[in-house]
């Protein structure tokens, strides 16, 4: 069974913050991350915190698996929304491979090609050095996992991130479940 690493559910939709904090962590998030790739899940409900932003879940699980699809599924919406040239910071979270471990990662999205979506990576990768946060990248429209649209007030999107929020310490749970909009 493999691992559903989800990386910075909560950086994408609050600031980044702390950059000296978040790379002194780095580190000891990537070993962590390794470890819950290489652990064998319990459960599809298995879920292990790697660290502050970061969670692995089975790729068995369900939740997961119906929050995709229904981000699949309403991913146009994330396309008009970007055309739309409203005030938001538009985000799509698609696997990122590298040294053998896939993990769940966002990126920035500042426009789309057809069928390619152009941004910069919004989270540090834990399962490697090779890419970094910022990086310019692109990411197939078939690859987008899940999308999120947030304003100053509201969040369009995120179904696996609504998830991930009963991982999250409450009080950022509740203040970023009332801000989400279908």
């Amino acid at each position: 069974m493999r691992v559903y690493v989800i990386a910075g559910a909560v950086i994408a939709v609050m600031c980044v913050g702390a950059v000296q904090l978040a790379n002194s962590r780095l580190d000891q998030s990537r070993a962590r991350a390794a470890e819950a790739n290489n652990e064998a899940p319990k459960s599809a409900d298995d879920r292990r915190i790697v660290s502050d932003n970061v969670v692995a879940y089975s790729t068995a699980n369900e939740a997961i698996a119906e929050a995709r699809r229904k981000a699949r599924d309403t991913l146009p919406r994330f396309v008009d929304l970007l055309k739309s040239g409203m005030k938001a910071t538009f985000t799509v979270k698609f696997p990122l491979m590298q040294n053998g471990q896939t993990e769940h990662i966002w990126l920035q999205v500042d426009h789309a090609q057809g069928s390619i979506f152009v941004g910069r990576l919004a989270n540090e990768p834990v399962n490697g050095s090779k890419y970094k946060i910022g990086q310019v990248m692109t990411v197939a429209r078939g690859d987008v996992e899940d999308w999120m649209v947030r304003t100053s007030d509201a969040i369009y999107g995120g179904y696996t991130t609504r998830y991930a929020l009963k991982d999250v310490p409450k009080p950022q749970a509740e203040k970023l479940a009332r801000m989400f909009r279908d």
